[in-house]
């Protein structure tokens, strides 16, 4: 028999090698697309350096906004905080991305809540799979908490299943907030300290990242061991019939 906690690392990193695989994929298709309509390393380069002066031009409001919204959709959240730091600096990034978060979190949970809830469901349930029922408080937290930490997951995707388990929209934002924050700090700082050459903080910044990973895989493995005793520990709450008065 295999060994369940094993079984759970291996499908929490499917999610991670799917995104990898993907990025992969992307990365590789606009390459090909480039080569094939004739664009040199020196035009796509000079592509860049003109979406950069955009961006440099643009608003907090307008950068900010456009990452609340495009990442409510399959888009990583990563590239806009490492592009923050340059961009804002890390003071007002840390300012600005928290509203954004929050904004995020709230579409998300209103769509997985209203018109596209039956469609999530089916897709749901054509997998093979089943929305879990949180009952008290508790297990809301420790479910949002263990989404949250899950590695690999996209975060778009997170929050459609945190939506489909009906968790209670006051708890979704601050715990999810609370959680994210610790890697948006990372990747800021290592935005801004590369782009400025300050290597030293750059590597700290990544290893504050790191080890927020290895440390949210640990507690991810601790926390499911933990909701599954909770699930077996419970007492059955059926009153049992009585055939016979006792003498």
């Amino acid at each position: 028999m295999a060994d369940p906690v094993n079984r759970e690392s291996e499908s929490s990193s499917r999610p991670m090698l799917l995104a990898l695989g993907i990025g992969a994929v992307a990365i590789g298709s606009l390459g090909l697309i480039l080569l094939v309509m004739g664009v040199g390393l020196d035009v796509a380069i000079g592509w860049v350096a003109a979406a950069w002066e955009r961006l440099q031009s643009a608003p907090p409001l307008v950068f900010f906004g456009a990452m609340a919204l495009l990442t409510v959709f399959p888009v990583p959240l990563s590239p806009f905080y490492i592009v923050a730091g340059p961009l804002f600096g890390i003071l007002p990034s840390l300012l600005w991305i928290p509203p954004a978060i929050v904004l995020n979190n709230l579409i998300a949970h209103a769509l997985t809540t209203s018109f596209l809830r039956p469609w999530l469901e089916k897709i749901v349930s054509r997998r093979g799979h089943s929305i879990p029922e949180l009952g008290s408080k508790a297990e809301q937290n420790l479910f949002i908490a263990m989404v949250r930490i899950t590695p690999g997951v996209p975060y778009f995707l997170q929050s459609l299943v945190l939506g489909l388990a009906g968790v209670d929209r006051l708890r979704f934002l601050v715990i999810s907030l609370a959680v994210h924050m610790i890697y948006v700090v990372g990747f800021v700082v290592l935005g801004q300290s590369a782009f400025e050459g300050k290597y030293a903080v750059a590597f700290a910044a990544l290893a504050l990242i790191v080890v927020a990973s290895i440390a949210a895989r640990f507690a991810h493995r601790k926390m499911s061991q933990l909701r599954d005793s909770e699930k077996t520990a419970q007492p059955d709450r059926r009153v049992p019939s009585v055939d016979s008065e006792s003498p």
